[in-house]
C-alpha cells in the first residue's frame, strides 16, 4: 500500500518543478484517478500551501506564496548544490541568520542519501581540510545545543592544544566573518567565548545541563563587548581572480576583476595581524589600498622575514 505522505511530498514535487499542471496531467504522473488528485490537492492547502486551481479538468493547479514554507521536494543534483551551498555559508557567516544556517545544515546533512554525499565531496572543489574541520566542529555543537548536553572539546593556540574543557553550549554567533561558541565552562564557573576555529576534537557527552535560557542570554550579552569590531581591508593584486583565489584561504575575502586583468580584495577579520598573515598565502604583488594599519604590519612581518 502506497503511503499517503509520499503521495502528497510526490504532489509537492511535481508542483514545484513547473509553472502548472491540469488535473489530468497529475493523475496521470502520479497514477491515480483526478478525483484523488483533488483530495491531495485539499490536503496540501490544509498544510498552509497556497495552490491557485482553474476551472474545468483541464484547469491548472499552480503553486504560488502560502502561508507557510512548503516541504522542498529535492532531486540529487537539487540536494548536491543546497548542500554545498550550505558548506561555503559556513565559512562566511552573517550575523542573524547564522542560527538558521546551522539548523538548516544539520537539517539536510541529517537526510542526505550517502550518493548525495559522495556527490557533495566530488563537486565541492572549495572544500578544504581546514573548511571539514570547521563543519566537523559546528555540527558537534548544534548536536549539543539541540540536544542541552555537556561539550568537551580542546582548544588550539599557537599550535598547542588545551587541557579538555567541558562546556555547556549557550549559543553559536557569527562576528567579523568568524563563528564563535557560547558556553559555561563548568571548570572556570563562568560564561566564556571561544572562536569554533580553534576548537578541535570536539564531541557531545551524555551529561545533560539545566539554566540554559538564562545562561545564553547573559552569553549573548557578553559576546558585543568580548568579540572586536571586524577589521576591512581593500587591496588591488597584480593577478587574475582564478589565481587569487586559489592563493587565499577557503571562503576568505570578496574579490572583484579589474579591467587591466588584475583584481580588488575586500576581506574582513577580526584583526589587523589575522589579515596580515591571510595575505602572506598570496604568491603574487598586492598594494593596500586601506587601512594604514595594515601597512605597517605587513612591513613590521617582513622586516622579521628579512634577519631570518
Amino acid at each position: 500500500m502506497v503511503d499517503v505522505t509520499e503521495r502528497l511530498l510526490a504532489t509537492v514535487g511535481l508542483l514545484q518543478s513547473r509553472t502548472r499542471w491540469s488535473s489530468t496531467e497529475l493523475a496521470a504522473a502520479l497514477e491515480v484517478s483526478e478525483s484523488t488528485v483533488r483530495r491531495y490537492i485539499a490536503r496540501l492547502r490544509e498544510w498552509g500551501l497556497e495552490i491557485v486551481s482553474g476551472p474545468g479538468s483541464e484547469g491548472g493547479y499552480r503553486l504560488t506564496h502560502g502561508r507557510q514554507m512548503p516541504p522542498l521536494v529535492l532531486d540529487d543534483d537539487g540536494a548536491a548544490a543546497v548542500a554545498i551551498a550550505l558548506r561555503r555559508a559556513l565559512l562566511s557567516p552573517e550575523p542573524l541568520v547564522e542560527e538558521a544556517t546551522l539548523k538548516a545544515m544539520a537539517s539536510v546533512l541529517q537526510v542526505l542519501p550517502a550518493r548525495v554525499r559522495e556527490s557533495v565531496a566530488a563537486h565541492d572543489t572549495e572544500a578544504t581540510a581546514a573548511g571539514q574541520a570547521l563543519e566537523r566542529s559546528l555540527g558537534v555543537i548544534t548536536e549539543g545545543l539541540r540536544c542541552g548536553c555537556v561539550l568537551r572539546f580542546h582548544v588550539l593556540t599557537d599550535g598547542r592544544r588545551s587541557a579538555m574543557r567541558f562546556v555547556e553550549p549557550l549559543a553559536v554567533r557569527a562576528r567579523g566573518g568568524q563563528w564563535y561558541l557560547m558556553g559555561h565552562d563548568r571548570d572556570l564557573s563562568r560564561i566564556a567565548t571561544w572562536a569554533v576555529e580553534q576548537i578541535t576534537d570536539a564531541e557531545v557527552t551524555t551529561i545533560r545541563f539545566s539554566g540554559r535560557n538564562r545562561r545564553a542570554r547573559q552569553a549573548c550579552e557578553a559576546l558585543p563587548d568580548d568579540s572586536p569590531d571586524p577589521v576591512v581591508a581593500v587591496l588591488e593584486v597584480d593577478a587574475p581572480p582564478g589565481r587569487v583565489r586559489a592563493g587565499l584561504p577557503e571562503g576568505v575575502g570578496f574579490i572583484e576583476p579589474l579591467d587591466d586583468g588584475r583584481c580588488r580584495v575586500i576581506i574582513s577579520g577580526t584583526s589587523v595581524s589575522r589579515i596580515a598573515r591571510q595575505l602572506l598565502q598570496l604568491p603574487e604583488l598586492f598594494t593596500v589600498i586601506e587601512p594604514e594599519d595594515l601597512r605597517w604590519e605587513l612591513r613590521a612581518i617582513g622586516q622579521v622575514l628579512a634577519s631570518v
